[in-house]
């Protein structure tokens, strides 16, 4: 007989934490570093988080294929956070990070033909949330967190048990757990994509999950 894992509300988590840091007294908004994919999966996460968090995007995406695909969602995401500066009244910086597809899909093409969620899928959010670490922790960053957990084909336990673990080897940056998709924000996330007609890929950007029929990795 097999012991059931208890998952982890990493929603009801990042509720509490959120609490949390706005009892703090301070006249600054701690800084955020964080790793978004796509405007369309931005949508929610930017707002949940503009009340709390003096916010940079770090579109760290080299797992994108082809080029012009990262270049669509370069653009929709800045595109949308200019509406989020307007609603907000606070300007978020975008850091891009250096593409280098070919150098990134060494670690993913020994298991190119595995279904999506799998191994594949895990190496390469872990590479990219490492990539996030680093930055922050170079560039003075107190807090790090990422939008993935918005999707409902991401798996927010491994998420944010990556970003957790990732945590305890760069001592000076926190992560900041999360489950976006939780409390209807999936959802809230669709009809703000929709209300500025942002760009909604219909795969993840991984090469080997573009041509799978059917497949809508993102909301």
């Amino acid at each position: 007989m097999t012991t059931k894992i208890k998952k982890i509300d990493y929603y009801k988590e990042s509720i509490k934490e959120y609490k949390e840091i706005k009892t703090l007294k301070t006249n600054e908004k701690p800084k955020l570093l964080l790793h978004v994919c796509c405007g369309a999966c931005s949508c929610y996460p930017l707002v949940f988080l503009s009340n709390l968090f003096d916010i940079t995007i770090f579109f760290s995406n080299s797992n994108i294929y082809p080029k012009n695909e990262f270049e669509k969602r370069l653009l929709a995401v800045n595109n949308y956070k200019k509406e989020i500066e307007k609603l907000f009244g606070e300007s978020i910086n975008v850091v891009v990070d250096d593409y280098d597809y070919d150098e990134f899909r060494k670690d993913l093409l020994p298991f190119k033909d595995l279904p999506e969620g799998q191994e594949r899928c895990k190496i390469c959010i872990s590479k990219r949330m490492k990539r996030l670490f680093e930055f922050a922790s170079k560039n003075n960053f107190e807090y790090v967190t990422t939008i993935m957990s918005i999707s409902r084909n991401k798996d927010a336990q491994f998420i944010n048990k990556i970003g957790l673990d990732f945590s305890k080897s760069f001592a000076n940056v926190r992560y900041f757990v999360s489950d976006f998709k939780k409390n209807d924000g999936q959802d809230i996330g669709i009809d703000i994509s929709k209300k500025y007609n942002v760009y909604r890929q219909n795969y993840c950007g991984c090469e080997f999950s573009r041509f799978i029929k059917n497949n809508f990795s993102v909301i």
